[in-house]
């Protein structure tokens, strides 16, 4: 199936309720989801897509359009914005994993919400209001994939966080604890939301962000790097180094652990 026809089924769900011309031309422009494409991100051996959604035009009835199966049981008394965050997520895993070819495009749910992904393939997705990413690979390409998208702190709201997201060697990134440059503490915020994607499915339980500090930030090749303080496991002991690269915008970071 192409992306033509894939996004004549995208349509067809939004419109399908429509009951005449007029309500017909309504509901075609307040689709569901909507600006789908593919996202190039340098160094990633796989594929990844983004979209924006809106929960108001979110419809139960259209969730097997998208995903190919009903919502998932867990979801049925849900309030709107996760079901919608939940299926605009899933609907960009379902095309990422048809690019791959995979064999199935079924991403369920596991522990603490974890996406529990195909035999053979890795992925990691991520919200933000009415955006949603997701990154898919093959295993054989990486055993670690997180993404995170977050929209830019506000000035008070970084103020009221920094002490929750850094360590005191982090202080020096974001100028000052009592006044953080809000940018640099998303991206912080980011990496480090990253980073525990990457290692949920090896540690299998929450960890906070101050298990791992942030080693350096480079702006110019928008690459950061992360050390663990905390030892998560046999293999993901202290000092253990990750990488990942990032992307900024007016309004948002984007970050990716593999």
């Amino acid at each position: 199936m192409n992306d033509k026809q894939i996004n004549a089924i995208v349509a067809f769900a939004n419109l399908k309720d429509c009951k005449n011309d007029n309500s017909m031309l309504s509901c075609f422009n307040a689709l569901f989801i909507t600006g789908f494409s593919e996202r190039k991100i340098p160094g990633f051996l796989g594929v990844c897509y983004q979209c924006n959604f809106y929960e108001e035009n979110y419809s139960d009835s259209n969730v097997i359009y998208f995903l190919g199966e009903n919502l998932h049981e867990s979801l049925v008394s849900a309030v709107l914005k996760r079901k919608a965050e939940f299926v605009a997520g899933r609907y960009l895993a379902r095309r990422a994993l048809v690019a791959l070819r995979a064999c199935s495009t079924s991403v369920g749910i596991g522990k603490n919400r974890a996406p529990i992904w195909p035999d053979s393939f890795l992925g990691s997705i991520s919200h933000s209001k009415s955006f949603a990413i997701c990154a898919v690979t093959h295993k054989k390409e990486t055993n670690r994939i997180g993404i995170d998208i977050e929209d830019i702190l506000d000035v008070e709201v970084a103020k009221d966080i920094v002490g929750s997201v850094l360590t005191s060697s982090e202080h020096q990134f974001v100028g000052s604890a009592t006044n953080p440059n809000p940018v640099v503490l998303t991206l912080i915020f980011s990496a480090k939301e990253s980073l525990f994607k990457a290692l949920y499915p090896e540690v299998g339980c929450y960890f906070d962000f101050h298990a791992a500090r942030i080693k350096e930030i480079n702006f110019v090749n928008c690459q950061i790097t992360l050390e663990l303080i905390q030892e998560l496991g046999p293999t993901l002991r202290v000092g253990t180094h990750f990488s990942g690269v990032f992307e900024l915008d007016s309004t948002k970071v984007f970050t990716i652990i593999t």
